[in-house]
């Protein structure tokens, strides 16, 4: 008797707020090419409730779609939070366009996580980042996006918590001593003058120097938790050390990096050029390996034109 009446439940007639709950729990491609099509009322409900789509968790989408249904994925969610989106994530897929369209729509955004963005330059961030006065999260990892970022940033985000700004530490020679044309502390002072309320700093695998840092931890008086792992033009002399003292959760140049959730590795130039160096995650510079065909970190990209109104696709979908 149980099981008959189990088979006939009309799942259409689920309350509303138990049914967003539930709902709320899916990831973007879940929604829109799955619950979303499971009947009208789920049709509906997933169309209107714009907080369904508050956190647009792409971060794992670039791998497994195509770059312009993953994009006219992202811009179906933003038109349904219509404004509400606090927090962006998502990888490969992105492009200036399509930050210039969540900037648009984005007003109450407060994370953005951008992770091997190698479409996104640093004027199409800028740009984009002066729409989102309200940002307190930022995370760059792996996206190329170099030189006046931080500065940028900065000047748009006077809110802005927390900062992750990682890239891959480059060899120019073969010696595995720091190089003087590496040395470079631009993002460390856009850092230093222009986000006095952050807490949270990441900058895995930077060219600063120990004046960047310096200059970081005079200007930044709250931060909390640094995390300067890889960064080997650090020098962590006496003075340094007692600098550092007052951070509360830090982790070093030489620290072990396994609990990234990317798989850190030395990236090369000049004699090096053509071969990848990876890291050992655990013994750091002392066992270096040679891996050329590792695809998994070639992340050439073809440029995406502007879509315009990608998400129309998605948007045919929920036509009621």
């Amino acid at each position: 008797m149980e099981e008959a009446e189990e088979e006939s439940r009309d799942w259409s007639e689920m309350p509303s707020d138990a049914l967003s709950a539930v709902l709320a729990k899916l990831d973007v491609a879940d929604l829109l090419t799955g619950a979303g099509l499971v009947c009208r009322a789920w049709r509906r409900l997933t169309a209107t409730d714009s907080t369904l789509w508050r956190r647009v968790d792409m971060s794992h989408h670039g791998d497994l779609l195509e770059t312009e249904e993953a994009e006219a994925m992202a811009r179906a969610a933003i038109d349904r939070a219509a404004g509400t989106v606090e927090a962006f994530w998502a990888d490969s897929f992105v492009t200036d366009g399509l930050l210039r369209y969540l900037s648009d729509r984005a007003f109450k955004l407060k994370s953005l996580q951008l992770s091997l963005c190698d479409t996104v330059s640093n004027e199409g961030l800028a740009e984009a980042i002066k729409g989102c006065p309200q940002l307190e999260e930022l995370e760059i990892t792996f996206c190329s996006l170099f030189g006046n970022v931080c500065e940028s940033v900065g000047k748009a985000c006077p809110q802005l918590k927390s900062f992750r700004l990682n890239e891959r530490w480059t060899i120019l020679q073969r010696e595995f001593a720091a190089y003087e044309g590496m040395d470079d502390d631009t993002e460390a002072l856009g850092i230093a003058n222009n986000m006095p309320e952050l807490q949270y700093l990441q900058l895995i695998g930077n060219n600063l120097t120990n004046d960047g840092l310096m200059a970081i931890l005079d200007h930044c008086p709250h931060i909390q938790s640094l995390d300067i792992r890889q960064c080997y033009n650090i020098q962590m002399d006496d003075a340094m050390k007692y600098k550092c003292a007052r951070i509360g959760n830090l982790k070093l140049p030489h620290d072990p990096i396994s609990d990234f959730k990317y798989r850190a590795y030395i990236a090369s130039s000049g004699a090096y050029s053509g071969s990848d160096f990876e890291v050992d995650m655990y013994d750091d510079l002392l066992d270096v390996v040679t891996d050329d065909d590792d695809a998994e970190f070639d992340d050439d990209m073809d440029d995406v034109d502007d879509a315009g109104s990608e998400s129309a696709m998605y948007d045919d979908v929920f036509d009621m």
